[in-house]
């Protein structure tokens, strides 16, 4: 049976496919690495989470741990990720400082940011 389309033999000659080759096995070569990116935000999280406990103990103000969230993501590496921490850690920042301004009640506060750290959960998986 005949074909009617042929391909040309030069087409598939080593030439044509070096450079996508190489470009594929490289990719893939990176891939497995560990950017200095992740190793940064999960720096972060380990920070966050000890800055939290404090926070709730009543050791940190929960506006300065707002704040110096935003002052270490914004050291980081660019990132979609970072990027929504930010967006984030700026919410509560201000809702932290209406709550030590008497504006919103505790329980208010603690709604709201419940409310803004579960958004940021979702959004980050």
């Amino acid at each position: 049976m005949t074909t009617r389309f042929r391909i040309s033999a030069s087409l598939f000659s080593a030439r044509f496919f070096a450079r996508p080759v190489a470009a594929t096995a490289l990719l893939v070569a990176m891939g497995g690495c560990t950017s200095p990116r992740d190793g940064s935000l999960e720096e972060f999280a380990r920070w966050h989470e000890g800055a939290r406990a404090q926070a709730q103990a009543g050791a940190l103000s929960w506006s300065e741990l707002y704040k110096q969230s935003f002052d270490r993501l914004t050291a980081l590496p660019p990132s979609l990720q970072q990027d929504t921490r930010l967006e984030n850690t700026v919410l509560l920042l201000s809702t932290a400082r209406k709550y030590e301004a008497n504006e919103i009640t505790a329980q208010q506060f603690a709604l709201e940011r419940e409310h803004i750290e579960t958004q940021l959960q979702a959004r980050l998986r």
